[in-house]
C-alpha cells in the first residue's frame, strides 16, 4: 500500500457504519438512557437506534458532528470521541470513481478492515472502504447493514459472520442458541502463483530418545525446510518413579518423520499434583520458521518466514498422519468430546495441533533474529492454535472459555479464547480427519477480525488482544500435546505451499 493511498484513506474514508446509518435511516431512540456508553448509539426494541434531539441527546434534530478522523472510533461502532465529545464517522466518503482510479477495488464489507485504516482484505487482495461498501442485497432485496445479513435472509457478505438462520438483526451478539454461532467464514481463495512449497524430504534414518534416565529434552533434527524437535518441556510432571520415555525419528517404519512416547497412566483428577493428567507433558513438534533464539528451521530468504501479518501470503497446508494410542486403558469420567461418550475406555490423551506464534518487532522488520522468548525479555505477543484432533477429556481452555462455532471452508470448529491468557485463541475441529488441506490464513484472519471482540459478538467470557498488522508470524508448527498415555505419531505428508495473494 503506497503512502499516498494511506493518506487518502485517513483523510477521506468513512466507516461503513456511518454509511449504513444514513442509508437505512436508523430510528431515533426513545430514551437517551438506552445509550449506556454515551457514544450516541442505543439499543431499543431489539434494534439499533440513534440518540438525537427527540431523545435528549442533541439539538435541532441533527445527528452528532462528523469526526475529523476515523481513528477516533476505537471500537468500530461508527462513533468516535474528539474534542471531549462524541462524533459520527461519516464525513468525506471515498467515491467509487476515486477507488477505481487508484486501482484499488471497493470492499464488499467494512468488517474486512480490521484496523480501521480504510483498507480491507477480501478475495486475497487489498480493497478500499467506499460509499458502495456493504450495499449488498439479501434474499428479500433489501440492503444489508455492515455486510451482515438482516432478518429477512441468511446470506453473508464475503464470509462475514452470520447467525444460524434465526431472526437476529444485530451483529451476531445474540441468536437463538445458547452456544451462538460464528457462521461460515472463508479468507479469500486458494491464492495465485506459487511462491514456494516445502515438503518432507528423505533424510537418513535416525532415532533420538530421551527418558527418565536422561537425554536431551530439546534435541532437534533437520528435515529439509523443517526442524523436528523432541520438546519434552514438562517432563518433570511425569508420575514419580515412572520410567517415561519419548523418541523422535526420521524415516522410521516407512514414514518421513514422527515420534513415539510413553508418559504413563497419570493420576486422574489429582489437581495440583505433579502427575495430574491436566498437565501437558511434552509437545514433540515439526517447526517451519523460527521457534526461538536457538531454533530456526530455515532462513527467511529460503522460506519467507517470519512474515508481517499484513503481507502474509496465502498459505495452504496439505497433511496426512496416523496417531494411534496404546497406553494403559481407563474409562472417561465425563467427556467433553461427543465422539467419546462418558464411560468410554481410552488409552491416553493427546491432541494433534497446528499453531503459529506472533512476535512484535522493534523496527517493524520481520527477520531471522526476531524471536526473543527467554525470561522477561520475551516479545511473544500472540498464539493461534488449531486442534486437528482431540481426545475425550481436554480442551484448549476451560469449558466456560468457549466462544462460538465457526465453519471454515466447510469444516466445523469450536473456538476458545482463554481467560488466563489474552494472547491466545484456539480452534478445535469437530469432524477430525487424518488427511486433508487447511488454509492457514482462514484461522489468522478470523482471529484478526473477531478475537478482540468475542465478548461483544458472541457473549464469550474473554476477549483477546487485537492482532496488529505490524506483528510478525514467526512460524507454522505441528505437534502433539501429550497429557498422558502411550502412542506414536507418524507424519506421512506435511506440505506448506505459499501463494501470492
Amino acid at each position: 500500500m503506497t503512502q499516498i493511498n494511506r493518506i487518502l484513506a485517513f483523510g477521506t474514508f468513512a466507516l461503513l457504519n456511518a454509511v449504513s446509518y444514513s442509508a437505512h435511516a436508523l430510528p431515533s431512540c426513545v430514551s437517551a438512557t438506552s445509550d449506556s456508553d454515551g457514544d450516541g448509539y442505543g439499543w431499543e426494541n431489539n434494534s439499533s437506534c440513534l440518540v438525537v434531539a427527540s431523545s435528549g441527546a442533541s439539538s435541532g434534530g441533527s445527528q452528532l458532528p462528523g469526526c475529523q478522523s476515523a481513528n477516533s472510533d476505537t471500537d468500530g461502532d461508527g462513533f468516535g470521541w474528539e474534542n471531549g465529545a462524541s462524533c459520527l464517522v461519516g464525513g468525506g466518503i471515498i467515491s467509487n470513481d476515486d477507488a477505481q482510479s487508484s486501482g484499488t477495488p471497493s470492499c464488499v464489507s467494512s468488517a474486512s478492515d480490521s484496523d480501521g485504516d480504510g483498507y480491507g482484505w477480501e478475495n486475497s487482495t487489498t480493497c478500499l472502504v467506499t460509499a458502495s461498501t456493504g450495499q449488498i442485497s439479501d434474499d428479500a432485496g433489501s440492503a444489508t447493514s455492515n455486510g451482515i445479513a438482516d432478518d429477512a435472509g441468511s446470506s453473508t457478505s464475503n464470509g462475514v459472520l452470520q447467525d444460524d438462520g434465526s431472526n437476529t438483526t444485530n451483529n451476531g451478539s445474540t441468536n437463538n442458541s445458547s452456544t451462538n454461532n460464528g457462521g461460515s467464514f472463508t479468507s479469500g481463495t486458494g491464492g495465485g502463483a506459487v511462491i514456494s512449497s516445502s515438503s518432507l524430504t528423505t533424510v537418513a534414518s535416525e532415532t533420538v530418545s530421551v527418558s527418565s534416565a536422561g537425554g536431551d529434552l530439546f534435541s532437534t533434527r533437520q528435515v529439509g525446510d523443517f526442524q523436528l524437535m523432541q520438546n519434552a518441556w514438562r517432563a518433570w510432571r511425569a508420575a514419580d518413579g515412572y520410567d517415561w520415555n519419548q523418541s523422535i525419528y526420521t524415516n522410521n517404519n516407512g514414514t518421513p518423520v514422527g515420534w513415539s512416547y510413553d508418559w504413563g497412566p497419570g493420576v486422574p483428577g489429582a489437581s495440583g499434583r505433579a502427575s495430574d493428567d491436566y498437565y501437558v507433558r511434552s509437545y514433540p513438534e515439526l517447526i517451519y520458521g523460527i521457534k526461538d533464539e536457538f531454533r530456526t528451521s530455515a532462513s527467511k530468504s529460503e522460506i519467507g518466514f517470519p512474515v508481517r501479518v499484513d503481507t502474509m501470503p496465502v498459505v495452504q497446508i496439505d497433511y496426512s498422519y496416523s496417531a494411534p494410542q496404546y497406553g494403559a486403558a481407563r474409562p472417561v469420567d465425563a467427556s467433553v468430546n461427543s465422539a467419546y461418550p462418558n464411560g468410554t475406555t481410552i488409552n491416553g490423551e493427546r491432541n494433534v495441533a497446528v499453531e503459529s506464534f506472533f512476535y512484535e518487532s522493534d523496527n517493524g522488520v520481520c527477520d531471522d533474529s526476531l524471536a526473543v522468548t527467554r525470561n522477561n525479555g520475551s516479545n511473544h505477543v500472540y498464539e493461534v492454535m488449531v486442534w486437528l484432533d482431540s481426545g475425550a477429556e481436554r480442551l484448549p481452555a476451560a469449558a466456560r472459555d468457549f466462544v462460538t462455532n465457526v465453519t471454515l471452508r466447510g469444516d466445523d470448529y469450536k473456538v476458545y479464547t482463554k481467560g488466563s491468557d489474552p494472547r491466545y485463541i484456539a480452534f478445535v475441529a469437530q469432524n477430525p480427519t487424518t488427511a486433508g488441506t487447511i488454509y492457514w490464513n482462514d484461522f489468522i484472519d478470523w482471529s484478526r477480525l473477531n478475537a478482540h471482540r468475542v465478548s461483544e459478538l458472541f457473549g464469550a467470557r474473554s476477549n483477546s488482544v487485537q492482532i496488529q498488522d505490524s506483528w510478525c508470524v514467526a512460524n507454522i508448527i505441528v505437534g502433539t500435546e501429550i497429557f498422558w498415555g502411550a502412542g506414536n505419531f507418524d507424519l506421512y505428508d506435511w506440505t506448506i505451499t505459499q501463494r501470492q495473494p
